[in-house]
């Protein structure tokens, strides 16, 4: 399908006239099914060409997207398959001109780019390839020369990367290295002194990747670093950012409560101190961090009880500290 075209039918599957919309649509099947590769290709131009009608490069992106996502697993699963079976060359020219545009000086090609990309490291990082997409990223975050726009939207695509591999039921377990880079990055962009919307971008990234720190959460120099960012973004001037990281420390009491023991003092002061002067969106998160707690320790404690019953130990990283009730 030839440019023109392409722009064309996009609109078109936009048209309120159901006819326009319906042969729009079919023309996209078609191209999908006739080559796969050669769309995908024409797609990611059509999103990265600068000067194109901003409407046309999201449309051509959001569908793009769609290509790879599905509600069902078994849906799910065969778009991933037709993608990894895609010749390499194919897939390093479209991934090339995908993670490029993540730096247009237009936003919402870039936004959108951001979501695409997740969806091709969706499929990639488990397997460990496409390693120059967290390298791009995180040059991206660090960069002086890259305005803060450029930043936003990597950080945003970490952020919808992690979201998305959770969700995928068969994944491999992401490698050390890779969640080791994801965290740098991300660190890098939640710290203090950084404009409050990169540390809401960072610190939005930042909690849906805590599902695969577990070995970082394990280091104490790690979690250390961790969690004094975190802190730290609890006390920025903007509520979203105070909001969104309460959501990570809630997130980590959820997930690795029994790490928690050496911070619990400068919790306590932080999130007593938010819920007593805070506005209510932080405040409700901070509410939520000891609401979180109290779920965990009813869980562990009947834990303990069913050990006791069969006279059985219980596992130090399952043991109720008691931080709710004292």
């Amino acid at each position: 399908m030839s440019a023109p075209d392409l722009t064309t039918t996009l609109l078109n599957c936009q048209s309120p006239d159901p006819a326009v919309r319906t042969a729009a649509e079919q023309t996209l099947a078609q191209a999908e099914h006739t080559n796969l590769a050669d769309f995908f290709i024409a797609l990611a131009t059509e999103l990265a060409t600068e000067g194109k009608d901003v409407t046309v490069r999201q449309l051509a992106g959001l569908h793009f997207k769609n290509l790879l996502v599905a509600k069902d697993d078994a849906v799910q699963t065969e778009k991933h398959n037709k993608w990894k079976a895609l010749p390499a060359e194919n897939r390093s020219v479209i991934k090339a001109t995908m993670i490029g545009t993540i730096r247009s000086p237009v936003q919402t090609a870039r936004h959108t780019a951001a979501q695409a990309c997740a969806e091709i490291a969706t499929v990639e990082l488990p397997y460990k390839e496409w390693p120059e997409f967290l390298t791009t990223l995180m040059e991206n975050v660090t960069s002086q020369q890259l305005d803060d726009g450029v930043k936003i939207s990597s950080l945003e695509c970490l952020g919808f990367t992690c979201e998305r591999i959770a969700l995928v039921s068969d994944a491999p377990e992401i490698a050390p290295d890779v969640t080791d880079l994801m965290l740098t990055t991300i660190v890098d962009g939640i710290r203090s002194d950084r404009p409050d919307s990169i540390r809401l971008a960072a610190a939005t990234a930042l909690r849906n990747s805590l599902s695969f720190t577990r070995k970082n959460m394990e280091n104490e120099n790690e979690r250390n670093m961790i969690m004094k960012t975190i802190c730290e973004a609890t006390q920025s001037s903007d509520a979203r950012v105070r909001a969104a990281a309460y959501e990570c420390i809630v997130q980590i009491a959820f997930q690795y409560y029994d790490k928690l023991q050496a911070y619990m003092q400068t919790l306590f002061q932080l999130t007593f101190g938010t819920i007593r002067n805070d506005e209510e969106s932080v405040a409700l998160q901070a509410i939520e961090f000891w609401s979180t707690l109290a779920e965990e320790e009813m869980e562990l404690i009947d834990v303990a009880e069913e050990l006791a019953l069969s006279g059985q130990p219980v596992p130090q990283d399952q043991v109720c500290v008691g931080d709710v009730k004292a």
